[in-house]
């Protein structure tokens, strides 16, 4: 019964979080357009309006960031995180105001530009008060979620080390082979909410679904890339038997020559807004040990073909004379200016070279250099699938995934880009990697004691 009034008493939280997110974007936003537009109230009826259109229009456009970003997920994220993500929601909702103010003035002359920045900062002020306030009142109703692991390869550990992390969230009760005598899986599976099958034979894993699903219990799968290659499908009602039948939807006949196009104009716009950025950092570089400012590297591409990759050097020169290596955790190797670039994705600008030459592309797979992709095929044939598109200064595996991330869970993540892959979903993944910059876990190194991101 305690359980259930907290479960109870944790929605009515997350429901108050997102009323009073949507009352400070529409409060706010009106209130920018009453101040900075003219004051409609002598206008009477149709003042009244324009503020009420103007707030509720503002609320969608925050509300769809908020989504995209993840910024209504109270007790999931850290008040940290939650402010951050807010802070984009309502920047990126904030320009979009800005824009209708200048079609309004026909202009940016009239543009009180002081005033949106006063407001956005009161709007953050705000955000961060309720954050705070609702991620205690949550705290004090969570319990944490009581998880058990039934794995088929050693390799589980991984998942083991990232509910750690979060022991704020996930109480592990037991963690057993798929060996195990399926009535003691049974009995313990009593005594959880949510069960993780971590590559376990297929024998056991159709026992515990039908099992879990006839009492109640969320299930968690991992699935393999044949399996993720086959998300899209139709029924086949030819024969009597039914047959999954794998959908191959075409390109759309302008997908490659918009989403080039897009590339270019992009491309090309950043190097030119971003100058002063790439200038600052290439000083620095330059300044900090006279070795070279950029760092070229042979990566591949769509069908294996190779071609030399731009970044900035955030290593000591020759930092690769014993071998190539991913960067680890305490790489040793990394400058001081390195830090800071790799930290915030700086080091990666100098790739929009790349995008506009037609080296790469701004959302696809990330290229591989030949000789680590040779390891991770002998380890796991199936990653050369990735190379079946054009690679990508960002992707499905960077936003979902880390520096670290295994081979197998990146190729993973990027068939799941590959086969849905369009320009809404571009868009989408753009967006979200404006999310993970300023995220440290994304950019988390390997282990020291490794080479590649693989298991062994």
């Amino acid at each position: 019964m305690k359980r259930e009034n907290n479960v109870l008493k944790k929605n009515i939280v997350k429901q108050s979080y997102k009323v009073l997110s949507l009352v400070i974007a529409f409060v706010s936003a009106s209130a920018l357009w009453y101040y900075n537009i003219s004051p409609y109230w002598e206008d009477e009826y149709t003042g009244y309006m324009t503020l009420l259109l103007v707030g509720i229009l503002f609320c969608i456009t925050y509300w769809i960031f908020a989504k995209m970003y993840q910024a209504q997920k109270i007790g999931i994220y850290r008040l940290t995180e939650l402010a951050y993500f807010q802070l984009l929601s309502f920047a990126f909702a904030d320009v979009v105001l800005v824009i209708e103010s200048v079609i309004w003035f026909h202009g940016f002359e009239k543009l009180k530009i002081g005033t949106f920045i006063f407001g956005f900062v009161l709007q953050m002020l705000a955000v961060v008060f309720i954050i705070f306030v609702h991620n205690r009142l949550f705290a004090r109703y969570d319990e944490r979620r009581k998880v058990m692991i039934v794995y088929g390869n050693e390799t589980y550990t991984s998942l083991v080390k990232k509910m750690n992390a979060k022991k704020f969230r996930y109480e592990i009760i037991g963690c057993f082979s798929d060996e195990t005598d399926i009535k003691e899986l049974k009995d313990k599976v009593q005594e959880c909410e949510s069960v993780y099958l971590y590559e376990v034979c297929e024998e056991l894993k159709k026992k515990l679904v039908f099992y879990c699903d006839s009492i109640g219990k969320d299930i968690y799968l991992t699935q393999s890339a044949e399996e993720l290659l086959t998300m899209g499908y139709d029924i086949s009602h030819t024969f009597d038997t039914p047959f999954v039948r794998t959908k191959r939807v075409p390109e759309k006949w302008y997908y490659a020559f918009v989403k080039r196009a897009i590339d270019i104009v992009c491309s090309g716009l950043g190097l030119i807004i971003l100058s002063p950025v790439l200038l600052i950092t290439a000083l620095c570089i330059k300044l900090y040990d006279g070795g070279p400012v950029f760092y070229k590297q042979v990566r591949l591409t769509k069908g294996h073909k190779e071609f030399e990759i731009y970044k900035f050097r955030s290593m000591i020169v020759n930092a690769e004379k014993n071998g190539a290596r991913l960067a680890s955790q305490n790489d040793n190797r990394i400058t001081p200016i390195g830090k800071v670039i790799r930290a915030t994705r700086i080091d990666e600008l100098p790739q929009l070279i790349n995008i506009l030459k037609g080296d790469m592309t701004i959302v696809g797979p990330r290229p591989e250099r030949p000789e680590i992709e040779k390891l991770y095929l002998q380890e796991f044939p199936e990653f050369a699938m990735r190379l079946k598109v054009k690679a990508g200064l960002t992707g499905y595996a960077q936003v979902f995934g880390k520096y670290n991330t295994t081979p197998e869970d990146k190729l993973k993540l990027d068939l799941l880009y590959i086969n849905q892959r369009s320009l809404l979903l571009d868009f989408k993944l753009i967006f979200y990697t404006v999310k993970i910059i300023f995220v440290p876990e994304s950019t988390e190194g390997i282990d020291d004691d490794k080479t590649t991101a693989g298991n062994k």
